[in-house]
């Protein structure tokens, strides 16, 4: 229920944002008229975009899929799980699409790690664990890119008032994410977590301050199901920190997501260039990669909202019209929902002989 919840807060506040933005954009088009006039504009600069750039952007965009099925593979190696590439690439699309599209209790991410996990044969906490790597992997190659852009152009960025807080942002994002890593790496962490838990439920004098809250029968439910849990937390440690140990692949995984987000500018690039965006290309490689430090925080459904607000600040600093930034951030996501549909087909010819998705969630924990 909480989760529903947590789901329909973060729906409506991106339909809030989305809102507030449109008619702001809007009522500066026509003050009179702005669901008209405004809107009759925007469809326009919609509808006809350069296609040859439009298609280098979906190019681009195709490039990053196939990068980062094959950095997802290399987690699984490390992890002892053989995938085909073909399956792999099955798997990622499926994931991408239930990430899209789904917005119940199943994620694309619980759905790829089932199936790989299926495929051969081993404890879902492995699986689960590359997911979660490849998503810092991901992360850490999105902050390194920005960091080095940010570095460049400090007088850009905290000279301008409009980007000053962005950058702040970004900044105060990497300093978490740098704390997570080093926790992360630190060896200790399982030896940590299990001092933790017998320090809370079985020390003497503790368990006697436990037992007033909470009866006999219930304190040892929750030891038992902590317990559980935190076998499962030892396991996906293990993983990560056999990953952490395993350099080439720390190495090879690093570059592709650089090679993602490099290439997710250059599809940015063409996408601007399809509507006519007119901005020194640096600018780009500035602002996309901050934009999507912030974005990547989850405060709505896959940044939308967020995003588009950012676009609109950081580019009208570039010196690029309201409507035109707003639509460059929505061909990006067009752009990612076009390749979630391709996902959407290839589950429906998977599923026939795999689980479904209702059968996932009911599925126990191995």
């Amino acid at each position: 229920m909480k989760k529903h919840l947590g789901i329909l807060l973060r729906c409506v506040v991106s339909i809030g944002i989305l809102y507030f933005i449109f008619k702001a954009i809007f009522e500066k088009e026509s003050p009179e008229h702005p669901w008209t006039v405004g809107a009759a504009k925007l469809w326009h600069d919609l509808t006809s975009p350069d296609p040859l750039w439009l298609l280098a952007g979906m190019a681009f965009f195709a490039v990053i899929c196939v990068v980062n099925v094959v950095r997802w593979q290399i987690i699984l190696r490390v992890q002892h799980i053989e995938l085909s590439y073909r399956r792999a690439t099955e798997l990622f699309f499926i994931g991408h699409f239930f990430n899209s599209f789904m917005l119940g209790s199943t994620g694309g991410d619980v759905v790829k790690a089932y199936y790989a996990a299926q495929e051969t044969h081993h404890k879902k906490a492995e699986a689960v664990m590359t997911i979660i790597i490849d998503r810092l992997v991901g992360l850490i190659g999105l902050f390194a890119v920005a960091a080095v852009m940010m570095l460049a152009n400090l007088r850009l960025l905290f000279g301008n008032e409009q980007l000053r807080p962005m950058a702040v942002s970004v900044v105060s994002i990497l300093g978490v994410l740098l704390f997570c890593l080093f926790v992360g790496f630190w060896p200790g962490l399982g030896k940590f977590l299990h001092d933790w838990r017998e320090h809370v439920f079985h020390r003497g004098h503790k368990r006697q301050a436990w037992r007033k809250l909470f009866s006999e029968e219930r304190l040892d439910h929750w030891s038992e199901r902590f317990a559980g849990i935190r076998e499962n937390v030892k396991k996906m440690i293990g993983a990560y920190q056999a990953y952490a140990a395993h350099k080439p692949a720390l190495i090879k995984t690093f570059l592709l997501a650089l090679v993602t987000h490099v290439t997710l500018i250059f599809s940015a690039i063409c996408f601007g260039k399809s509507l006519g965006i007119e901005v020194d290309l640096g600018f780009y490689f500035v602002m996309v990669p901050a934009i999507n430090c912030i974005a990547a925080v989850p405060i709505t459904i896959n940044g939308l909202g967020v995003r588009e607000g950012l676009f609109v600040a950081a580019f009208a600093a570039g010196g690029v019209p309201n409507e035109k930034a707003l639509l460059l951030s929505l061909l990006g996501f067009a752009a990612s929902l076009f390749f979630s549909v391709i996902g959407g087909v290839v589950y429906l010819l998977f599923e026939r002989t795999h689980p479904s998705v209702a059968q996932i969630e009911a599925a126990p924990d191995e």
